[in-house]
């Protein structure tokens, strides 16, 4: 048993029987490759909906796991199977104990993140936070869509700060822009609201340094992401 936080090599998984707890990023990431480097088969146990993809033969998902009698695992629909490994992909915290708690980002897995300018540059805004003189930027720390395009955006944008090709407004207008996108997370309730913040945000990026991507291949990300979750529901 581990978790994915844990998970380095799918190469010591090849002829396992593996079940996943949980049905979103990291198990499909995970699971498919557990399945490219040869796991005997793979099982992705979700608690509130399947993601309903085709997937490999010898992928599938079942029920909410719910007990576990030495290989064999028991799930809430009665299904009965033995397995060799369990991960578990049920999500991250963030956990900075090296970072000063005048630094240190102290936020669940949200959207739109407090003390984060763009959500990469730090500022001093929640009590006991003291401003880095623009100099500390954290990276890959928002819930996301766009996953990979996503982190390269926003080192994208770190470097070219650090360079001093783009500069950011003043620290008013930067606190300002951080408790705008924090009120927005309430309202982003769907997977299509989700979805679609992410893709202005990603275009805000796009819009202030220079980019391989271009706005018509955001936007058309976000129309595919929103039909597939549509397709899911």
């Amino acid at each position: 048993v581990l978790h994915a936080h844990d998970f380095r090599n799918a190469r010591e998984f090849t002829g396992k029987r593996c079940l996943l707890i949980g049905s979103s990023y990291s198990a499909e990431d995970i699971g498919l490759q557990l399945y490219k480097f040869g796991a005997k088969n793979v099982t992705m146990s979700w608690r509130t909906q399947p993601t309903g993809f085709h997937w490999p033969e010898t992928m599938k998902e079942e029920q909410l796991l719910v007990k576990v009698d030495g290989n064999t695992c028991y799930f809430k629909n009665g299904h009965v199977e033995d397995f060799d490994s369990i991960i578990l992909c049920t999500g991250y915290r963030h956990n900075f104990p090296f970072m000063a708690p005048e630094h240190r980002l102290e936020a669940t897995n949200i959207f739109n993140l407090p003390n984060l300018y763009r959500n990469i540059q730090w500022f001093g805004t929640s009590k006991g936070t003291m401003d880095a003189d623009g100099r500390l930027f954290y990276l890959g720390m928002t819930d996301q869509f766009y996953t990979y395009t996503m982190f390269m955006m926003q080192g994208l944008w770190t470097a070219q700060v650090i360079k001093g090709i783009i500069s950011p407004p003043s620290r008013e207008k930067c606190v300002a822009d951080i408790a705008k996108n924090l009120a927005i997370n309430a309202s982003l309730s769907s997977y299509n609201s989700q979805i679609d913040n992410q893709a202005e945000y990603m275009e805000t990026l796009r819009k202030r340094h220079i980019t391989p991507y271009h706005g018509k291949e955001l936007l058309k990300c976000s129309k595919v992401g929103n039909k597939i979750n549509t397709m899911r529901s």
